[in-house]
């Protein structure tokens, strides 16, 4: 048949065509070629691992982190008999902030953080309360139950630093829920940074105090070591004090209330007790 007949004459002209003009033998050959180039400089790596390529170094990098400034945040807020109020947007937060330097010729966008807390410590003597509850509007919002430490917490971004640009990206940290009568809270973590030039940042530890009830936990301390006091005890004093120099002088970035808080803690717990020998 004519069909069979051509077929037949085009495997005789394939047939007769060299090894190299065949697509076949041309992948084969090509294929071949790049395995052993690989394969000899898998070879080269391995005995002069200097001559190695390099990745490009990442684009960003941090140039200064602080907690040395405190922002004012929104919190809404219930009564004691849970009646929903107007919110409150005086509500004092320790803000960290974290410098970036972008060192290159194209945009950086930060697409995550991630707040790894090491611990949350309360601080101070139990001195009673009210039933009024707030939820402030933190960037990052702690859990008040079921949240235990070494734990992460993670955030979604979508933060442009521009070509050999500087941006500083904020953040609040404090609980989810805050009850009257609450003690203050101190937050100890780190911040790492992903980018999608394949960075990662990690800030050094920081500790920060949500500044709420201090006020009235240094009351209730000064009544316990001036006066007899039924519901703070001056021992108790004496240990939170402790425990709060011992957070401050273990930490190199740490909120200034924490700082504030600590001292006149300690300057309370240097007076002498108002019932004679320590309770």
């Amino acid at each position: 048949m004519p069909g069979r007949q051509d077929d037949g004459a085009g495997q005789d002209q394939d047939q007769d065509k060299p090894f190299l003009k065949k697509p076949q033998g041309v992948i084969s050959v090509v294929g071949g070629a790049i395995a052993i180039l690989v394969a000899i400089l898998g070879l080269v790596f391995t005995f002069f691992p200097g001559f190695e390529p390099k990745p490009d170094p990442p684009k960003l990098e941090l140039s200064d982190v602080d907690v040395a400034r405190e922002q004012d945040i929104v919190a809404d807020w219930s009564d004691a008999d849970q009646q929903p109020q107007p919110a409150v947007n005086n509500w004092t937060a320790s803000l960290l902030s974290i410098a970036l330097r972008n060192r290159s010729a194209d945009e950086v966008l930060v697409t995550k953080a991630e707040f790894a807390f090491t611990a949350v410590t309360k601080l101070g003597c139990p001195y009673g309360g009210g039933g009024s509850v707030a939820k402030a509007r933190y960037d990052i919002k702690v859990p008040a139950s079921g949240f235990t430490p070494p734990s992460t917490l993670p955030r979604k971004l979508k933060f442009e630093v521009p070509p050999h640009g500087n941006e500083r990206i904020t953040f609040t940290v404090g609980p989810e829920t805050y009850l009257s009568g609450d003690l203050p809270k101190v937050y100890s973590f780190t911040t790492t940074l992903s980018a999608d030039d394949g960075s990662r940042l990690t800030t050094e530890p920081v500790v920060v105090m949500n500044p709420q009830g201090v006020k009235t936990v240094l009351q209730g301390a000064e009544r316990a070591m001036r006066y007899t006091d039924a519901t703070v005890k001056p021992s108790c004093v004496r240990e939170q004090a402790r425990r709060a120099r011992e957070i401050v002088e273990g930490a190199t970035l740490v909120s200034p209330e924490l700082v504030q808080f600590s001292g006149e803690l300690n300057r309370l717990a240097a007076l002498p007790d108002p019932g004679g020998p320590s309770q």
